[in-house]
């Protein structure tokens, strides 16, 4: 990863908003086709819908939601998390995530904001509509934040840069999702 190239930060975006405190989220990151994803990684992020939801179906239980990071400011809530099964406590996926916040109101908003409930939940079961837009594949290599999070010592690790909009083009979220090592015959149980 080159730190001169105007496009990485951007892309990144918004895992490189963590990075100036010290994030080290990816040591370096390619990207790649969704046709270049390999069971079940393809299914798994190639679509258009919420990874709460395909999550859940993949992994056969609810998804939790762990904060790691959180910056509010303003209307702009930043934040790291993990998604893990509520079953299990397998680790899903981990999430850099800035949601818009104007774009909630009411109860729908005080859970964004407590960070207990999957995004993904709070969309559906408050009806808030969205539209997913995936713009890029990511293979990364983890860097010590990712190593941590997803408990693995190296790649590759696969994910997605992904958009929600409002159905009038107001960005709800800008997320950047990175899966942990899944084999194509379902999840993988941890090491520990």
């Amino acid at each position: 990863m080159n730190p001169a190239d105007p496009m990485i930060p951007d892309v990144l975006y918004p895992l490189s908003a963590f990075e100036a405190t010290g994030g080290g989220g990816a040591a370096s990151v390619a990207f790649i086709e969704a046709e270049e994803l390999t069971p079940p990684y393809r299914s798994l992020l190639a679509h258009d819908r919420d990874m709460t939801g395909t999550l859940e179906a993949f992994f056969g239980q609810p998804m939790n939601l762990r904060v790691r990071v959180r910056k509010l400011e303003g209307d702009a809530l930043l934040r790291q998390v993990t998604l893990v099964g509520a079953d299990d406590g397998r680790l899903a996926e981990f999430g850099a995530i800035r949601i818009d916040l104007s774009c909630f109101d009411g109860v729908a908003r005080g859970l964004v904001i407590d960070g207990r409930i999957p995004l993904g939940r709070i969309l559906r079961e408050h009806g808030v509509a969205y539209i997913s837009n995936p713009s890029a594949y990511l293979k990364v290599t983890p860097g010590p934040i990712l190593n941590e999070a997803l408990q693995v010592s190296g790649g590759p690790l696969y994910g997605r840069k992904n958009q929600l909009t409002t159905p009038t083009g107001q960005t709800i979220a800008h997320i950047i999702e990175i899966l942990p090592p899944l084999s194509a015959d379902g999840p993988m149980h941890p090491h520990h």
